[in-house]
């Protein structure tokens, strides 16, 4: 068995900072990767609640994938979801084929957001996503969402807990062939274009 487990704080680069760690944890207690959260949530939430995790944790900067037994494995954090470039590059320069996404996003973000900002990753990438969300409630001014998830590289969700507050495991099979089926019929890699100018009518 594998764990995928965080964030972690990890010691930073000062006394008052941190860094929000993905740990990846091999069958033999090993880790065997980490990876330091790089998009920090720092966001006015609806609701009267502002969020500056700025403020005690210092952002990665090192984009980080690992081959495993199941599958070559794109390591993120939380907000960074809402930053697809990141999970571009995952996929097209470090070759991922499954996405890890710990996350805790508040109870307003979830509900809005969530399941659609990962099944997006999962489509745009072509790769199986499992994201492991915190639920419940901290104290009376926080509340995370939950509802953790798996889905597959066609977008479909193929496993999640009974409802989103729910602790427990979401079960599925990671088939491989699948991620390659898909980008074979879907050949996104290969209709890529980046050696265009891309000038708005006004540029000379």
């Amino acid at each position: 068995m594998w764990l995928s487990l965080g964030g972690f704080q990890e010691k930073g680069p000062d006394d008052s900072h941190q860094y929000n760690t993905h740990v990846l944890i091999d069958d033999s207690g090993k880790v065997r990767s980490s990876y330091r959260k790089i998009h920090l949530f720092d966001v006015d939430v609806p609701g009267n609640m502002v969020y500056k995790e700025s403020r005690f944790t210092t952002a990665g900067n090192t984009i980080v994938a690992v081959d495993s037994p199941f599958g070559r494995l794109g390591l993120t954090v939380c907000y960074d979801l809402r930053f697809p470039e990141l999970y571009q590059i995952l996929r097209f320069k470090h070759e991922a084929q499954v996405l890890l996404v710990p996350s805790a996003f508040t109870k307003v973000t979830g509900e809005a957001h969530w399941e659609i900002l990962l099944r997006a990753r999962a489509i745009e990438t072509q790769c199986y996503v499992i994201a492991a969300a915190q639920a419940g409630k901290h104290n009376e001014k926080r509340e995370s969402y939950g509802d953790s998830i798996i889905i597959d590289p066609w977008g479909t969700v193929i496993a999640r807990l009974p409802d989103r507050l729910s602790i427990g495991f979401a079960l599925a099979d990671l088939d491989l062939s699948k991620v390659e089926a898909v980008r074979t019929r879907m050949p996104i890699s290969e209709h890529r274009q980046f050696d265009i100018d891309w000038k708005s009518p006004n540029q000379q």
